[in-house]
């Protein structure tokens, strides 16, 4: 799969606010993740993560409606679980369907989520490659890291190594907060600061089974749509969250130009003795690797948060 079929997948388009600092560095969010998780965990606020300069709220609309008691209840579920979340690991499966040629892209691997302290780290790590169904590559070998400093993405396929700090030396930056990183996620944000950056309602239930089996659990499908359109390069993302565990399992985002992509968690692992190194060394020199690594320029840290 190429590196820009991988952007357009986790990334897929840019989830960052347009006015977002982080946007105009020569190496962006969206050349690494997609949906990112994109697809996929977002978890700011009380997270973890704290406010950056550049970030402009978008308030209200005038006569915005007030958000339904189903509502309320469901993004201060998200908040509460922010609060608790210290780490995660899951199966990940994510699709894009290419509607102009009506390919369907899937990547399949893992994802794992440590939060120590105020520092943030994930690994999502593909390892299958499945195009219409059928398998293109057995072993995709692709790491997406956030170490709390560096954002890492390395590609053995293709043979490259692309890293990028975001964080200076001392200070702290949640890469997953609303706004912000590549996966807005309304986990462990207050619902104040959600509903002023969305329209956010509850969808009707429809039997759903997320990971292929029976399905143990009522979903609740959560709808965000952004009050400025401006704002994001997605017109809405849904998730389906499972109240016993207070996460979604279903992550859903629709670009402008309809394009829609699905991350699906399975096998959720919570607050568990993890063991996961969230650290990869570049490739030695002449073995044959692309690697490109682009330090903090002093222009660009102060707009990150200490």
């Amino acid at each position: 799969m190429s590196s820009m079929v991988w952007q357009k997948m986790v990334t897929g388009r840019m989830v960052l606010r347009k006015d977002n600092p982080l946007r105009n560095r020569k190496w962006k969010w969206r050349r690494i993740i997609p949906l990112q998780f994109w697809m996929i965990i977002a978890i700011g606020g009380a997270a973890g993560g704290t406010a950056r300069a550049g970030i402009t709220v978008v308030p209200p609309k005038s006569g915005h409606s007030a958000p339904s008691a189903a509502v309320l209840a469901a993004l201060k579920m998200l908040q509460a679980r922010g609060k608790t979340l210290h780490n995660f690991s899951a199966d990940l499966k994510v699709t894009v369907h290419h509607l102009r040629t009506d390919e369907k892209d899937m990547n399949i691997g893992k994802i794992w989520y440590l939060r120590k302290g105020g520092t943030t780290e994930f690994d999502i790590r593909f390892n299958m490659l499945v195009v219409d169904g059928a398998i293109a590559r057995h072993h995709a070998d692709h790491d997406i890291i956030f170490d709390g400093r560096w954002l890492i993405d390395r590609n053995g396929a293709a043979k490259i190594y692309r890293k990028i700090q975001l964080v200076g030396t001392g200070k702290k930056f949640n890469p997953l907060r609303l706004g912000q990183g590549p996966i807005p996620i309304p986990i462990g944000q207050s619902p104040a600061m959600v509903l002023r950056e969305f329209h956010v309602s509850v969808v009707p239930n429809q039997a759903h089974d997320e990971a292929g089996e029976a399905a143990k659990a009522q979903f609740i499908h959560l709808r965000l749509v952004p009050l400025d359109k401006r704002a994001f390069a997605f017109i809405q993302m849904d998730f389906w969250i499972n109240p016993v565990l207070a996460l979604p399992v279903k992550i859903e985002r629709i670009d402008p130009d309809g394009t829609p992509t699905v991350a699906v968690l399975s096998k959720i692992k919570i607050n568990h003795s993890m063991r996961h190194n969230f650290h990869v060394a570049a490739p030695a020199s002449g073995s044959g690797w692309t690697v490109d690594v682009e330090p903090l320029r002093a222009s660009t840290s102060g707009s990150i948060a200490k």
